[in-house]
């Protein structure tokens, strides 16, 4: 049995107990979505597969903050996405489903298996640069890794679309010159945000700056009380503080060395409690037993 097979039968059926509780608890949640949240690249079609999940949806479902998709049936793999789902037999049924871009911007240098755009450095395949050239505009799909981003799919883009970057606020200071990636904000100074948010910035690009003219938090159309997300984490701040880079998920740890940045993560989190799984490392059963974890509410 494949390890997202494995996935799909616990998590299926302890999320629906969590599904039930939500309908009695949070029936007036901000935003009107009941769910589980699923956030991570797309892996296969039909409809979509995230994180070994298979979600489904109306051929017309429209996509929320879509750069080089619409509706859902334009989702290919390699798309990053955040989808909010209920269960639905065996399978996951999509209520809301927005596209996740890290970059949108101009190419303004391209070597073997690194653009920069804006500042911020991608890697990616040589397959997905063959006709990536400088000066072109692309939409990034990928995973942050530190302050760069791991690409996972390139899309061209109409150079008049307005330049993007979607990321976790790091060392952010409040009332100082904002960061995401390398790639410096300017035009406003945000006084709200917390350190580990998830901001999506929109603007006008330079070479290494984004000039704002919107400013938005948080990852999904409301906060489901159970994620499941794929990324890797930041490296844990004098404080103990770390995140899922792009997942909008803080935690703290009193032994910074057991936090590993270069390792990609499948990440439970429940209410704010993080249950991670080192996605090339463990096995399905030690996975699935973390994810009962999580999904069950048990202490860690």
């Amino acid at each position: 049995m494949s390890w997202h097979r494995v996935f799909l039968t616990v998590l299926i059926g302890l999320f629906s107990i969590t599904f039930a509780l939500a309908d009695n608890d949070d029936a007036d949640r901000e935003g009107g979505i009941i769910g589980t949240g699923i956030l991570g690249t797309i892996t296969d079609l039909g409809s979509i597969y995230v994180n070994g999940q298979h979600i489904r949806f109306d051929p017309d479902f429209a996509i929320a903050e879509g750069v080089s998709v619409t509706t859902a049936d334009e989702l290919q793999p390699g798309h990053t996405v955040a989808v909010v789902a209920t269960a639905e037999g065996d399978d996951w049924r999509a209520a809301d489903i927005r596209q996740v871009v890290p970059l949108v911007g101009p190419v303004q240098a391209k070597s073997d298996v690194v653009l920069q755009i804006m500042g911020t450095t991608v890697l990616a395949d040589a397959a997905l640069l063959q006709t990536i050239q400088p000066g072109d505009w692309i939409a990034v799909s990928g995973l942050w890794q530190s302050r760069q981003v791991i690409a996972t799919r390139l899309d061209p883009v109409d150079p008049g679309t307005p330049a993007r970057i979607e990321g976790t606020a790091l060392d952010y200071e409040v009332g100082q010159p904002l960061r995401i990636g390398g790639t410096q904000i300017t035009g406003l100074v945000p006084q709200h945000i917390q350190q580990g948010d998830v901001l999506r910035v929109t603007g006008a690009a330079d070479a290494a700056t984004l000039k704002a003219q919107r400013l938005e938090t948080g990852v999904f159309a409301a906060t489901p009380q159970v994620v499941f997300s794929e990324g890797y984490f930041s490296v844990p701040t004098a404080s103990g503080l770390y995140t899922l880079l792009g997942a909008d998920v803080v935690s703290y740890t009193d032994n910074p060395g057991m936090i590993d940045p270069s390792a990609r993560q499948l990440v439970c989190s429940n209410d704010g409690r993080l249950f991670p799984a080192p996605a090339d490392q463990l096995a399905p059963q030690e996975i699935a037993s973390i994810l009962t974890k999580c999904a069950s509410g048990v202490a860690w």
